[in-house]
Order: C-alpha cells, then sequence, then structure tokens
C-alpha cells in the first residue's frame, strides 16, 4: 500500500485542517458520520488532480452530500446515485422526481410519537409512501438512524428537552428539497446493489466513484443493509478490476491494512465531527481515505478549532 507522507494521526500537532467554504447543497437527510464536511475535501481532490468527471457515481447514497455538492459546485457533468434501501432510493427518487409532492408532504405531516409509530411499523408499498417515509423516519430518529433498532428523538415518553420535533423543520427541509430537485436534468436515480453500479460503469474512464461503504464497525446497529465480512473483500476486488478513477471513505479498521495492503493506492487518516454521540452535541471521529488517484489534498481535518475559525475571520 503506498502510503502518503505526513500521514499522522490528525490530532498530533501539525495537523491541518480543511477550509470549507464555496458551493454547497446541503442534503435534506441526516445520517450517521455524514459526508457533509467531506464534499470540500473530494472537491478539492478531483481539482488537484485535472479530473472534472461526465459521471459521478456515488453507489452508497444515503444522504448523498458529496453527490449535491458536486451538482452545486458543478464538478461533474452528471451525477449517478444508488442505494440498495428501498427507502433511501424512493425519497431520492421522488425528490427529483415529484418534488412539489414530497414539499407538500413535509409541510403537512403530523410530527408526533403516534406518527413515528405509524411509519415506523408501516409496509410502504410505493416510491411516494416509501419517501416519506425515509424523510420523517430520518428526520425524527436519534441520529437519524432509520433501521429498525433506531429510535425517536426524545424517547418514547418524550421527557427529553429534546423533543420528536427538533430535527424537523418544515421549512428548511421544503428550501432543500427544492434547491435539490433544481438539478433533476442532471441527476440518475437507481435502486441497485453497489456491485452492479460498480460492474456498469467502473470501466468507464470518464466517470469517477465516491463510495461510502457501511462502517466496519456498529454498522449492523445503524443501518438495516449492512455488509457482512465478506461484502468488503467484494468490494476490495471490485475496485481493484475498476479502471474508473475512485475515492473511498471508511472507518479506521485493521481490516484496512489487510485488504488494501497489497495494492497500490494512496491512504490518507482524516479526523471529522460528527453528532452520533449525543443529541445536540458533537463527537471526533476518524475517517480513512482510500484512492487509486495520484493526488490527496494535504489536510487531515474536516474541521476547523474555535481558534482557527477566529484567525481565518482576521485575514
Amino acid at each position: 500500500m503506498t502510503v502518503l507522507e505526513n500521514d499522522q494521526p490528525a490530532s498530533e500537532p501539525g495537523s491541518r485542517a480543511f477550509p470549507r467554504g464555496g458551493a454547497r447543497l446541503l442534503s435534506p437527510l441526516r445520517y450517521p458520520g455524514a459526508k457533509r464536511r467531506l464534499a470540500g475535501y473530494v472537491q478539492e481532490a478531483l481539482k488537484l488532480n485535472g479530473l472534472r468527471p461526465a459521471l459521478f457515481v456515488e453507489p452508497f447514497a444515503g444522504g448523498a452530500s458529496v453527490a449535491l455538492h458536486v451538482l452545486a459546485a458543478d464538478c461533474a457533468d452528471r451525477v449517478l446515485i444508488s442505494d440498495s434501501d428501498p427507502l433511501v432510493a424512493s425519497f431520492w427518487q421522488v425528490l427529483f422526481g415529484e418534488p412539489d409532492w414530497l414539499v407538500q408532504q413535509v409541510l403537512e405531516v403530523e410530527v408526533t410519537i403516534e406518527a413515528w409509530k405509524r411509519f415506523k411499523r408501516g409496509t410502504p408499498t410505493t416510491d411516494k409512501e416509501r419517501a416519506i417515509a425515509c424523510l420523517f423516519l430520518n428526520r425524527t430518529s436519534f441520529s437519524g438512524v432509520i433501521a429498525k433498532s433506531g429510535g425517536p428523538i426524545g424517547g418514547m415518553d418524550q421527557r427529553s428537552q429534546y423533543k420528536i420535533d427538533c430535527r424537523f423543520p418544515r421549512e428548511r427541509l421544503a428550501k432543500r428539497i427544492r434547491q435539490a430537485a433544481a438539478y433533476r436534468d442532471r441527476v440518475d436515480v437507481q435502486t441497485l446493489p453497489w456491485h452492479v453500479v460498480t460492474q456498469r460503469h467502473g470501466r468507464n474512464p470518464q466517470a469517477f466513484f465516491y463510495l461510502d461503504p457501511p462502517f466496519f464497525t456498529k454498522a449492523d446497529r445503524l443501518y438495516d443493509h449492512f455488509f457482512a465480512n465478506g461484502d468488503h473483500q467484494n468490494l476490495r476486488d471490485a475496485l481493484a478490476d475498476m479502471s474508473a478513477k475512485w475515492l473511498l471513505s471508511y472507518d479506521p479498521s485493521p481490516r484496512i491494512a489487510e485488504l488494501y495492503g497489497s495494492q497500490e493506492v494512496l491512504l490518507r487518516n482524516l479526523e471529522s465531527l460528527h453528532s452520533a454521540a449525543r443529541p445536540g452535541g458533537f463527537r471526533r471521529a476518524n475517517e480513512v481515505i482510500l484512492t487509486n488517484l495520484g493526488k490527496l489534498p494535504e489536510e487531515t481535518r474536516l474541521w476547523r478549532s474555535s481558534l482557527e475559525w477566529t484567525q481565518s475571520k482576521k485575514r
């Protein structure tokens, strides 16, 4: 494995913060370990390598934060997003296909524990039913977890200071849906397993893949569709067979060296922040980047300290 120089743990002295900014299009969905903070990093990686893909592919779409940023920043001609979770895939299909209907649902849906139970226990049969169920459960469940293991924000008894509707700002969600839908002519949405997507587009020299597969750890608690041990190896094999350029983000695990140690890839350890720890708070989380690109940004942190923000505003 080719390891970049200065690949120190991000929390060590000398780590560099990535300067967020530029065009951004925010996802209506919340996700554990969401990649919104990584979006600008991917944009910079494309720029460093002189790439403007004809097709930007995100096979593990989830909240699709990176794909949305790529659209808004005009880093690629077209975007393809896919997810094997039918709720998630239907959400994106309806957002880009019938956004006015989705906006109406957001503005009118009852946000209560009783509604949460109905959506949680329900068995939606149409794309529209799956789309609103996905958005509702995502915005009213702790850390955005829509898997069976997820519970409502504030608990069943709603005794917490955080109530079930605290992450359901209707007007803001409606605005995000409309903003994303404005790019519908440049987006394809599919409900396909990741391996089918890589088989179909992995040999396209004008394609670029951003892959954010399920975590090595705790994935079974966060997602209904998670990886078994063999799936991580299958992904490694699929990437080795691809001629398209790709960038992969993972949670830290000893298995990364085991899987990718013999391959010529670049590796970077990053530090980010995400809110899967507790309501209203953030915790530091490590991220591992692997890619077949020739260059990656030098920064090792995707967030700035209070002092760094103060200094940046003085410039």
